[in-house]
């Protein structure tokens, strides 16, 4: 047996030490969930532009993290929460533009007819 100083001494030489990093978290879960909310709300009149808007906000938040630490595990959520986020506005801006030209053409239409 021997003696317990060079059982001390002998131990981390042993151990296979590796450099761990502990990684910020991000929001880029909740960008996901309010930007795929944006997208499924801007089907109804165009109210999904109230998600999307804080998801996208959420999302570059998540990507600003993200970017500054290579294979953080979050970055594929946080860009395709952006990816969904942009996609929510422009379908909730289309959606309103649509809903607003439609009643501005109902209103000429019915002015035409009386």
């Amino acid at each position: 047996m021997q003696p317990p100083q060079q059982m001390i001494q002998q131990y981390p030489q042993q151990v296979n030490h590796q450099n761990m990093m502990i990684l910020p978290s991000t929001n880029a879960v909740a960008a996901l969930v309010l930007s795929i909310i944006g997208i499924l709300g801007s089907l109804f009149y165009g109210l999904g532009i109230i998600f999307a808007i804080p998801g996208l906000v959420l999302a570059n938040g998540a990507l600003r993290i993200t970017n500054q630490f290579p294979n953080h595990p979050d970055s594929g959520l946080a860009k395709a929460a952006q990816v969904c986020g942009w996609i929510g506005i422009g379908l909730a801006s289309a959606l309103i533009l649509f809903v607003v030209l439609a009643g501005v053409l109902y209103i000429w239409a019915s002015s035409l007819a009386a």
